[in-house]
C-alpha cells in the first residue's frame, strides 16, 4: 500500500538534486556542443531511477519527510483550535497523541501496511481536532439560542462583605466543562423548538384577525423563518450528538489498536481502522450541510498524505 498516490519513482525523479544534475549536464552539453555530458547524464539517470526509488534508504528518507509533514500539519491545526477546546478535550487529545507515539513497534517497522496503520491514525488525530472544534461551535450555538428563548430571572447581587464585615473572596474554582451528552442536547433542542412553536402558534392566531395584506405577508414570512430555525436547531442537535459519539469511537479505536498491536497483524488492525475512517468521512460529509469546515477544513493533500480515498 502506497503512502501517496504518486509513486516513489516519480518522487525520486522530482528530487531537486536530481533535476539540478540533469539540467546541469544538459546545459553543459549545449554550451560545449558536446553530446557526451548529455549521454553520461542519461545513463546516470537510468541507473538512479532503477535502483534508488526502491532502495531501503530512499524509503526511510521518504518516511521521515512524510512524518515531518504530518507533524507540522497537526501542529498548525492545534494552534488554530487548541484555545477553544475545554481542558477535558485537550487531555483526551493529548492522551491519543501519546498512544500514537507508543504504537511505533520495532516488530513491524518498515512494513508498508504498518505505515498505513500509522498514517490513518494520524488522519484520525487530525479529524479529532476538527470535530472537537465543531463540537464547541455547535454547543455555543445551542447555548445562544437557548438564552434567546429562555426568560432571564434576575437574582440578588453577589455579596461584597460577609456577616463580620470582611470582604468576600471570589472562589477560585475550575470552570465547569461544557456538557455534550445526549440528554442535555435533547432537552435543549426541545426547549428551543417548543419556544419557536409557541411563537408560531401566536402569530397564526394573530394572522386570522389581521386585515392588512402587508402585515399578513410579514407574519407569514416570520412563521416561515421560525419553522426553518426549528429545523436547523434540530440538525445542530443531531450533529452535536454525532460528534460526541464519533470522538468516543476514535478514542476507543486508539485503545483497541494499542491493545492488539502485540497480538494482531497490521493487516487486521488496518481493517478496524478503515471502518472508523469511513464513518469519520461520512460524518464530515453530513456536517458540510450544517456548517462547512471553512478555515479548519483538512488542507489540500490530506488524502495522498494519509492514503485516505476521496480526499484530493
Amino acid at each position: 500500500m502506497s503512502l501517496r498516490k504518486e509513486s516513489n519513482l516519480k518522487t525520486a525523479a522530482k528530487e531537486p538534486m536530481n533535476l539540478f544534475g540533469v539540467a546541469g549536464l544538459f546545459a553543459l552539453s549545449l554550451a560545449t556542443l558536446n553530446p557526451i555530458p548529455l549521454l553520461f547524464g542519461a545513463v546516470a539517470e537510468a541507473v538512479y531511477l532503477l535502483f534508488v526509488p526502491d532502495s531501503k534508504w530512499y524509503g526511510e528518507r521518504l518516511e521521515a519527510i512524510y512524518d515531518k509533514e504530518v507533524e507540522e500539519r497537526r501542529q498548525r491545526l492545534k494552534k488554530q483550535v487548541w484555545g477553544t477546546l475545554s481542558q477535558e478535550v485537550q487531555s483526551r487529545f493529548t492522551r491519543l497523541e501519546n498512544l500514537r507515539t507508543q504504537l511505533v513497534s520495532p516488530t513491524y517497522q518498515g512494513q508498508k501496511v504498518y505505515r498505513a496503520v500509522l498514517r490513518k491514525l494520524d488522519y484520525l488525530l487530525e479529524k479529532f481536532l476538527l470535530f472537537a472544534s465543531k463540537q464547541v461551535q455547535f454547543h455555543q450555538y445551542l447555548l445562544g439560542v437557548l438564552g434567546g428563548v429562555t426568560p432571564v430571572t434576575p437574582g440578588p447581587p453577589p455579596a461584597v462583605f460577609d456577616d463580620q464585615g470582611r470582604p468576600v473572596k471570589k472562589k477560585q474554582g475550575k470552570v465547569p466543562r461544557a456538557s455534550y451528552d445526549d440528554e442535555w442536547i435533547r432537552e435543549t433542542v426541545d426547549k428551543v423548538r417548543g419556544a419557536y412553536q409557541s411563537e408560531i402558534d401566536e402569530m397564526n392566531k394573530s394572522r386570522a384577525t389581521v386585515e392588512n395584506l402587508h402585515n399578513q405577508a410579514l407574519l407569514d414570512k416570520r412563521v416561515e423563518i421560525l419553522m426553518r430555525r426549528q429545523e436547523y436547531v434540530q440538525k445542530i442537535g443531531e450533529a452535536l450528538s454525532n460528534l460526541q459519539h464519533q470522538l468516543d469511537l476514535m478514542e476507543d479505536t486508539f485503545g483497541l489498536i494499542n491493545d492488539e498491536i502485540r497480538a494482531r497483524s497490521p493487516e487486521q488492525m488496518l481493517a478496524d481502522i478503515d471502518d472508523v475512517v469511513l464513518q469519520t468521512d461520512s460524518l464530515t460529509e453530513a456536517l458540510q450541510d450544517v456548517a462547512p469546515f471553512d478555515t479548519t477544513q483538512v488542507e489540500d493533500g490530506a488524502g495522498p498524505l494519509y492514503n485516505v480515498p476521496g480526499n484530493p
